[in-house]
Formats: structure tokens, sequence, C-alpha cells
């Protein structure tokens, strides 16, 4: 904004009643389901963030978050559509649910609630964000093309594992709970002869079925209460992965309704990092899921499709880092959620451009830069973006350039890159508006 009237012209719209998050995100998840068109498969990617304002600012509509009750935000819980392929290119944001909390839960509805319990109350509303968001997206991709729902442990909840069953949507969760489970016959009955196991021991004795070689990236350790999980330090490294394959009935838990069924079938992935680094905690992961595993290929899908979870995070990181969302100085929860709403565009261009140029840095510019980008950056960062053949990394680097970004400074950061795509959005606005003028004008003549 360059006047002081151009901003309060933003405030009074972020801050205006008639305006709701999910009507300025509808056009950017519209956008995302065209570019999902010319896939037969998109990972639906969920996860849940929150969002801490500090400061002396006296924000209306924000309540506590997790585990800190003095600590005042908002959630917000997103889907991200996330290509079928070897790059796992995020193609844009197709759900996003906002809420604040009245008041703390009490410390075991938190638990149960947040870290991966089943929720007793199918239609408590913070618990059950999970499908609701899965038939909201459902309904925003209208069959273009085919889901798969990827979920962390904070999804494995037995209403929801039954409920996207019986819908038949293709879901991957990671398994949080030793669930009491039975091995099923060759007609996929339970064999309750045999009795009940924890799911541990029915996965005890597991033989793997294929290895992969993978590279771990690097993660600093976190407590995580503001995600309600936790994990150790992780250097990068590569890793050999042994993924076994099985499939079980899980139980009802007796606290559930009646109403739903006895009994789960699952396929269920056992991903374990073999000869894990002294010092270091092994990858292990437990898949829940309706995809096949008959075949090692259909195996590997599904640990494939819960791999590309990270770009989520990511998608956060850009959000909080990048955009700064949580530095700014707004004063209620609709005008944060509004201006939530229009990073979230930002923020998926700055992921696309970071995450291709990681994995097929000499893909053509093309692929995240429209032919206005690509000519603002030939103009203002003409030593970093060629006429002719310019590359996702040259790209990424022209962008970071217009925010100030210098070669000897190495890879560029969230925040650099943030403000290159700020200005190079705001280049791009002059020149529609330049563009319209002039065929407005040569219209008259």
């Amino acid at each position: 904004m360059k006047t002081d009237a151009e901003l309060e012209g933003l405030y009074r719209l972020l801050g205006n009643k008639r305006v709701a998050y999910g009507a300025l995100v509808r056009a950017h998840a519209e956008q995302t389901v065209e570019r999902m068109a010319g896939h037969r498969t998109v990972r639906a990617v969920h996860d849940t963030t929150e969002f801490e304002f500090d400061g002396e600012v006296e924000r209306k509509g924000l309540g506590p978050l997790r585990g800190r009750s003095e600590a005042r935000g908002f959630f917000a819980h997103a889907t991200l559509a996330v290509a079928e392929d070897a790059v796992n290119l995020p193609l844009g944001l197709i759900g996003l649910e906002c809420w604040a909390r009245t008041s703390s839960p009490r410390s075991g509805q938190r638990k149960k609630k947040l870290n991966g319990g089943d929720y007793a109350r199918i239609d408590d509303k913070e618990s059950t964000r999970w499908a609701r968001q899965v038939e909201e997206v459902e309904r925003t991709v209208e069959g273009r093309c085919s889901l798969v729902h990827v979920m962390d442990r904070e999804a494995d909840a037995y209403p929801l594992l039954s409920a996207m069953s019986q819908q038949g949507r293709r879901f991957v969760v990671r398994v949080a709970r030793d669930r009491l489970v039975w091995e099923l016959d060759d007609q996929d009955e339970p064999l309750e002869d045999i009795g009940l196991m924890p799911l541990s021991e029915a996965l005890g004795e597991l033989p793997i079925k294929l290895e992969r070689e993978v590279a771990l990236s690097k993660r600093r350790a976190s407590s995580a209460p503001r995600q309600g999980r936790a994990h150790p330090d992780r250097h990068a490294r590569p890793a050999t992965l042994g993924i076994s394959a099985t499939r079980l009935a899980l139980r009802r838990p007796p606290y559930l309704s009646e109403e739903m069924p006895h009994e789960l079938g699952v396929n269920i992935v056992v991903v374990r990092e073999l000869d894990a680094p002294a010092g270091q905690e092994p990858v292990a992961w437990v898949l829940a899921t309706n995809e096949p595993i008959q075949t090692k290929e259909q195996i590997a899908a599904v640990v494939d499709h819960y791999r590309a979870r990270w770009l989520i995070e990511e998608f956060f990181k850009a959000l909080k880092t990048g955009c700064s969302f949580e530095t700014r100085q707004l004063e209620s929860f609709e005008s944060l959620t509004n201006a939530l709403a229009l990073f979230v565009p930002i923020a998926w261009q700055m992921l696309q451009l970071r995450a291709l140029s990681r994995l097929r840095p000499n893909a053509p510019a093309d692929e995240v830069l429209n032919p206005a980008q690509r000519a603002l950056l030939r103009q203002f960062q003409p030593k970093k973006m060629p006429t002719e053949g310019a590359t996702v990394r040259d790209a990424l680097y022209a962008v970071a350039g217009l925010g100030g970004h210098l070669k000897q400074n190495g890879a560029p950061g969230w925040q650099t890159l943030a403000r290159g795509m700020q200005t190079l959005l705001t280049l791009e606005a002059g020149w529609n508006a330049a563009a319209e003028i002039s065929r407005q004008t040569m219209g008259k003549m």
C-alpha cells in the first residue's frame, strides 16, 4: 500500500463483517480445481495449525491455544491439493476452516480430541473438522479427479475412518493408537476365535515386502505444545526403509455408538527405518488405508501418498515465516481470517516455486510463473531471469532478487521470497491495469 488512504481502505475491507474468509479463498480454490483437472488422482493433504498473536493490540474474537491458556489466537484446518507425481507438485488449497475457542478444554478433553483419540460425540465441531473437510473438498472437486485423503496421527479416530470407508473416500491416515484388532480370514471376516490383540502385537512379526531408499530432511527437535505432538532432533541423511503390509479389522471402541460398525477392515502399511545411525530415532510409521496393497507397487504408492504430507507443513511455514502472518496488527478474528485468505495464494505460489526448484530445478520457468510474471522478471531482474531458456531455479532467484536477496547469501529464505513475491504481484497488477487501460483507449479510437 502506497498511501494512508489505500491502507485504510484495506483495513475496512478486512474488517467488513459482510466479507468472509471463505468467499475470499474460494477464487483460489476454484483455480486449484482447474489445475487438478489434468490429473487422474490428486492427494488431498489435511492438517491443522494455530496462529498466535502477541503484543499490546487487543484483538476481538480470539481464544486460547493448545496447552497455553494465556496465549491467544485461532486455529486453521486446511487441505492442500498435491499432484500424484514424482515431484509432488502442490496445486493449491481446496479447503480452509478457521475457528477460535471460547475457553480451554479440560485436560482430559484436550488429550482425547487433539492427540489421536476417538471422539465419543460425533457432532463435536472441533473433533469432526476432519470429516467435514473431507466432504467439503469432495464437493469442491465435483469428481474431476479421484482424491486420496492424507492425514497425520491427529486424524486417527474410529468415526472418521469408518465414515470415509462407508462413503467410499480413499484415505491414508497415520495411526496414533495401539487399538485392539482381529486378524481376518480369506473371506475378510474377523477371526474372533483367535481373539483380540493389540495392533502392535499383530504387526510385530510382519515380513518386509520391499525396501526403499529415501532422503530424510533435517528437522529441529520440538516438544510442539502448539501442535499437540513432539519429535526429536533429526539430521539430514539417507535412509533405508523396510516396508510391510497386512489387512486387519479394527474393533469399535466400546464407548462409541452402536450405530457405527462393530469392526472396520483396513489395510495396514508399516514403515520402519533399517539401521538408523546411533543417536537418531528411526523412522517408524503405521499407516491405515483403504488403498490396495496386493503388489509391491501398490504398497509403495501408499508410502508415497503419506510422504507428500510434509508439503502442508511447508505451506504453513510460508504463511507464518514468509508472509509473517502472526505479526499482522489486525484487531479481530474476522479481519485476521480475511487477511489469511488473501495470503493463501501468495503462500501457495512460494511453496510451488521452492518445491519445484528443489526437485526439478531445470524445469521450464513457465511451470511456476505466468507470461506476465516472466516478462516482468526479465525487465526488473535481467541478470537472473534470462530471455531464453529460463528455468525454475532462475525464477526462484529472480523473485528472491525482488525481495532483496543477494547471491552471496545462499539459498533464499521464506521472508526474502515473500517480499519478492509480493513485489512481483504488485508489478503484475500494474501490468494488467496498464493493459486494460490500453485496450479501452484503443477501443475508443
